[in-house]
């Protein structure tokens, strides 16, 4: 069962990669790494609201997250392997500038 998307259009080609890309649910193992690297491109809100909506996490618990993220970085490799993969479904295009 899908859930509808309720974001607004800013956030919704975003929640499409990311689904995409982790279309069984976005592993833990990832979790940190998707939102070190989505950091500089979305606002803390957006980010967490954006997440959220994917991970069906609670946004604030979301936002404690990137909090916790912004002082202790995953590891280069792990934040690599998630580029890569959402490479391939369209990252450019969403963290493309406005």
């Amino acid at each position: 069962m899908s859930m509808p998307d309720t974001l607004p259009p800013t956030l919704s080609g975003a929640a499409r990669m990311l689904r995409s890309g982790y279309p069984g649910g976005m592993p833990d193992t990832a979790y940190f790494a998707v939102l070190a690297m989505l950091y500089e491109h979305f606002s803390d809100r957006n980010l967490a609201e954006l997440m959220a909506a994917v991970t069906g996490k609670d946004a604030a618990t979301v936002l404690n997250d990137i909090y916790a993220c912004a002082s202790s970085q995953p590891a280069p490799s792990t934040i690599a392997a998630a580029r890569a993969l959402l490479t391939r479904h369209g990252l450019q295009a969403v963290c493309a500038d406005d």
